[in-house]
């Protein structure tokens, strides 16, 4: 009998979204290329699991994970624009590491997908050296929330 991290693994490796996918502790994690952003960024498919043997829709899960692999670049930018002036908003005149449009600054590094949503972090190393850029984003791929983060 197969667990339904083992069925969302194999169906993650079949669907060959993710390079050299591995699971532990339910979740399955990988790398992939996130077009938009230019950007090689470490995924994780997290279904939410409350036991191992509980029921994981793995076509919805890989279809949200194609969605925000597959988000276009004009997509991508308005995101990102929208986190930058949230950001910059939220900062006024505080002190940053470096004055630069943030939006020239912002580099993925991960995400993590859920049946429902993906969360996006971003760096900003110049700017937010000790920080990282959190993004929630809905199943539209609509701006949920924005966090900065201390690492």
């Amino acid at each position: 009998m197969t667990t339904a991290s083992e069925e969302l693994l194999a169906r993650v490796i079949e669907s060959g979204h993710l390079d050299e996918p591995t699971a532990e502790d339910g979740i399955v994690r990988g790398r992939a290329h996130l077009e938009a952003a230019g950007a090689d960024v470490t995924v994780s498919i997290d279904p939410e699991l409350d036991d191992d043997e509980a029921e994981v829709d793995a076509e919805e899960l890989i279809e949200n994970v194609a969605r925000v692999l597959g988000v276009t670049e004009k997509r991508w930018r308005a995101i990102v624009g929208e986190a930058a002036d949230d950001i910059e908003d939220a900062v006024g005149d505080a002190e940053v590491g470096e004055q630069r449009d943030l939006r020239d600054e912002l580099e993925a590094t991960s995400v993590v997908v859920f049946a429902d949503a993906a969360v996006v972090s971003l760096i900003a190393p110049r700017q937010f050296p000790d920080s990282r850029i959190v993004i929630q984003l809905d199943s539209d791929l609509e701006v949920d929330n924005i966090e900065v983060v201390e690492d």
